[in-house]
């Protein structure tokens, strides 16, 4: 055996190991997919109707035109103040507080229409790990193509600059509010508005196919950041999928928390300098 088949072999095992869980999870949720066209999913469109399509549609164009605004600039994001982080913290919290209003006004019952059921909560956090887990792959991939596609001409998201200069300083008041915010507000009101209920409204209106599209395109859009459309884009197509599967919104806010702390513990981990930039 020659020296150079030998040194060939290690970046093609690598290359096996990391193809296998692309595949395997692009399969399983195609497979899931295709599985929920056939026999239908969980979620009931019964509840919402022609207002919540209306606030619905106000709320997903203040979202997209704000995302789209910080997209078409080329220059680098500046990086947010705790000041900002709190304040955004306090602007979706008014939103998804008059959703709920607006809904509960219309006596629509809550945890129903919302798919947040107290039933359902004490087997999200298993499933909501392996539903992650198996979407991460594909999601880690789409992103290093795109990055590479993008020849890292996009900046990091002012969120992200702020938990790792606040990580690199030892500013740990700014590294809580930022875990905070990623970890746990975060995920909880997004997931009300745009899987809870931008996708349940428009499902009733354009079908699951269609509603999944537009809400996870709205969902990259909005985050205002180039670098990572693919990765948000798919990440919200598996919580869909995974929704209507389960049919349960916790396994997508618990998706969207592991995400987050998955990743800002990787750029802490990067940070601290325990792994390459």
């Amino acid at each position: 055996m020659s020296s150079a088949f030998v040194e060939t072999i290690p970046p093609l095992i690598l290359q096996l190991l990391l193809t296998i869980p692309v595949l395997g999870g692009a399969v399983y949720y195609f497979a899931v997919a295709r599985d929920l066209a056939a026999r239908g999913g969980r979620v009931s469109v019964l509840h919402f109707g022609l207002p919540d399509l209306f606030m619905g549609t106000a709320l997903a164009l203040y979202f997209g035109l704000n995302g789209i605004q910080f997209l078409l600039k080329h220059d680098a994001a500046p990086e947010l103040r705790p000041e900002q982080v709190r304040g955004n913290f306090a602007f979706m919290a008014a939103v998804l507080f008059v959703v709920l209003v607006f809904a509960s006004v219309r006596h629509i019952p809550l945890a129903k229409a919302f798919n947040l059921s107290l039933d359902e909560i004490s087997a999200f956090p298993l499933r909501a790990a392996v539903a992650l887990g198996t979407a991460l792959p594909p999601i880690w991939a789409a992103g290093l193509v795109w990055e590479r596609v993008l020849q890292n001409a996009s900046p990091e998201q002012g969120l992200v600059a702020l938990f790792r200069s606040s990580a690199e300083s030892g500013d740990w008041s700014a590294v809580r509010l930022v875990f905070l915010s990623a970890v746990f507000q975060a995920p909880l009101v997004e997931e009300v508005l745009f899987r809870g209920y931008f996708y349940v409204t428009l499902k009733r209106y354009v079908g699951a196919v269609g509603a999944s599209l537009f809400v996870s395109g709205l969902f990259a859009v909005c985050h205002g950041n180039l670098g990572v459309l693919p990765g948000l884009f798919l990440l919200s197509i598996c919580q869909i999928i995974a929704l209507e599967r389960f049919g349960s919104l916790w396994v997508c806010i618990g998706m969207h928390a592991c995400f987050n702390g998955l990743s800002l513990l990787l750029l802490y981990m990067e940070s601290q300098g325990w792994l390459p930039h």
